[in-house]
């Protein structure tokens, strides 16, 4: 069946007319989840005609490519994506956008070679890499230089573009450490769960431990035995807050709960849901990286009741009434 499904789609790559890519002076860029497109935006500036395939609150473990999306990929000079097979359903189509001679880029490449990378248990890396701003930094290189390569004429301006947003990841980075490091948190307090398993390098990042509900994919179900194994967790260190992420369903959450609150416990879900596979909305706060790193601090610190520090100016955002210091 994989092998008809590859011959499949193969001979729709081929149907497809090929585009005039030099028809306008932009690239064609395709990006699969909210962070790449964000990146893109961020690195191509109007130097590119990005289409990005995913929206807000979509899992990209379980997404599939539609037709559109393929004909999108196969017009396009470049397709980027977050790699470490977070986007499992698009092998296939890597593969035959190869074959077709269509640039497939990795934002994880840079990040295998010098980043922060950690591993399952069973020895694959966890894809979840974007959530340590450093491994973004490299991400964002990385990406310049693919696209200067692609417009070698404007290499200065993508390359330009990453050093200025570097420097916004360090100052973001310097901020989220802190106030997650705050001398008023207990270390023995700085326990993030959530949903599935995507928040271990936010917490190695800003100095918590973090446990998640289900694995680092969401593509199995949680098993009755890891709610179970999290309700302890909950009920030993006496857990409050645990919580629900916008792309995942939030009943794994509530069982906790439940089988927390059983046991004489005493917990809630967080005020809001975190960002982890997918961003926010273009229009609301949350659809953009920087904006989903500090909505998920101040979510988590105003959970717990901690406080919030003031935001660098240099970092350029006006939080929500909600996130304002409570």
């Amino acid at each position: 069946m994989k092998r008809l499904a590859r011959c499949a789609l193969l001979m729709l790559l081929t149907l497809l007319p090929l585009s005039a890519l030099h028809a306008e002076d932009r690239l064609r860029v395709v990006a699969t989840t909210t962070q790449a497109a964000d990146l893109a935006r961020v690195i191509g500036g109007a130097r590119i005609a990005l289409t990005a395939l995913m929206s807000g609150g979509v899992d990209p473990h379980l997404y599939k490519p539609t037709e559109s999306d393929i004909a999108a990929m196969n017009a396009a000079q470049l397709v980027i994506y977050s790699g470490l097979n977070l986007e499992g359903q698009f092998e296939t189509v890597f593969e035959a956008l190869g074959q077709r001679m269509v640039r497939v880029y990795a934002l994880s490449e840079p990040v295998l070679q010098a980043g922060f990378i950690l591993e399952e248990t069973v020895g694959v890396p966890d894809p979840h890499f974007w959530f340590d701003p450093r491994n973004w930094m490299l991400a964002a290189q990385g990406l310049a230089e693919v696209l200067a390569e692609l417009d070698a004429a404007h290499a200065d301006f993508y390359r330009a573009n990453a050093t200025a947003y570097v420097a916004q990841l360090e100052t973001l980075y310097d901020w989220a450490r802190a106030a997650m490091t705050d001398p008023a948190i207990p270390e023995a307090k700085r326990i993030l769960v959530t949903s599935h398993d995507a928040f271990r390098y936010f917490g190695d990042a800003f100095g918590w431990t973090v446990r998640g509900i289900q694995g680092i994919s969401t593509v199995a179900e949680a098993s009755v035995s890891a709610i179970q194994e999290v309700a302890d967790l909950v009920v030993r260190e006496g857990i409050e807050v645990i919580f629900v992420e916008s792309s995942v369903s939030p009943a794994t959450v509530q069982a906790v709960i439940a089988a927390a609150q059983a046991r004489g416990a005493t917990v809630r879900t967080g005020i809001r849901e975190l960002y982890s596979d997918a961003m926010g909305a273009p229009d609301e706060f949350g659809g953009t990286y920087v904006e989903m790193i500090v909505h998920n601090v101040v979510t988590i610190l105003q959970s717990f009741g901690y406080a919030v520090p003031p935001l660098p100016e240099s970092l350029a955002l006006d939080l929500p009434e909600t996130f304002q210091a409570r």
